[in-house]
């Protein structure tokens, strides 16, 4: 990344901090975004990060937070990744008006306020990159997730109109949506054998991602030769979406399913 800025939010953990400890090691300069501490990314990531206190959801936060990263590299930035995220399980008839709230807060209104103030500094020099967070439920159902499978519906759709309107400034913007990754968030998914079994069974890839396996994704959209690529989705989830249903071993030779 030759020393390029790049924003990343929810950096305190997860996919955000795989991100950020990947694009350090490539040679960006990254500034964190997260409420969270980020000492323990920043021990990983090492002198190339800097860790930056705030609330994506807030917009007075986030003009205190970039005039912050403003006045510590002196440069605008180069990239955007938004990846702070929430996601609490709970059944659709008893989600509360505040949990959808403090969701779509996080998880949509983040990435349309960050990607505001990076993208008029963006403008203003020239270009940039932003890559949104989506998610494999961006496009299918889950149990007890419905008002994050409506936030993640929801960045896919503002991804590709951001990408429309910030063509004109050379700004390109694209999302990645990972499956299960094997992080904090998804602790009781992981926990509960009857879901690994369910989920493995129809990925062909036969496992869970890793914060690395999604960096690789972003990685790919915010490197200067992607310049034209802008308003996509590339799903990161072996092979997840595309699995109608398993191959099992006890196969054996012509299978008719007539559907």
């Amino acid at each position: 990344m030759d020393g390029r800025l790049i924003v990343v939010t929810g950096t305190s953990r997860g996919i955000g901090q795989g991100v950020a400890v990947r694009l350090a090691a490539d040679g960006a300069d990254v500034a964190g975004i997260d409420w969270h501490d980020g000492a323990e990314t920043a021990g990983q990531a090492g002198p190339r990060f800097t860790h930056f206190a705030g609330d994506v959801s807030d917009p007075t936060d986030m003009i205190r937070v970039f005039r912050a990263i403003d006045d510590a590299y002196g440069r605008p930035p180069w990239g955007l990744v938004c990846v702070a995220g929430i996601a609490p399980e709970v059944d659709f008839l008893d989600t509360t008006a505040e949990t959808f709230d403090a969701v779509m807060g996080v998880n949509v209104r983040g990435p349309f306020l960050c990607g505001q103030e990076a993208g008029r500094r963006m403008r203003d020099a020239g270009g940039g990159r932003i890559v949104n967070i989506a998610s494999t439920a961006s496009v299918q159902a889950w149990a007890q997730q419905s008002v994050y499978g409506a936030s993640k519906g929801a960045v896919l759709l503002l991804t590709r109109n951001m990408a429309n309107e910030l063509a004109r400034f050379n700004i390109t913007v694209n999302a990645v949506g990972p499956g299960t990754i094997a992080t904090p968030l998804a602790v009781n998914v992981l926990n509960n054998p009857d879901w690994v079994a369910a989920e493995l069974g129809t990925t062909p890839l036969r496992r869970f991602g890793t914060p690395a396996d999604i960096a690789v994704g972003v990685r790919f959209f915010l490197q200067p030769e992607a310049a034209w690529v802008t308003g996509q989705t590339l799903y990161v989830d072996g092979g997840f979406l595309a699995c109608g249903g398993p191959w099992l071993e006890s196969f054996e030779g012509h299978v008719s399913i007539d559907r």
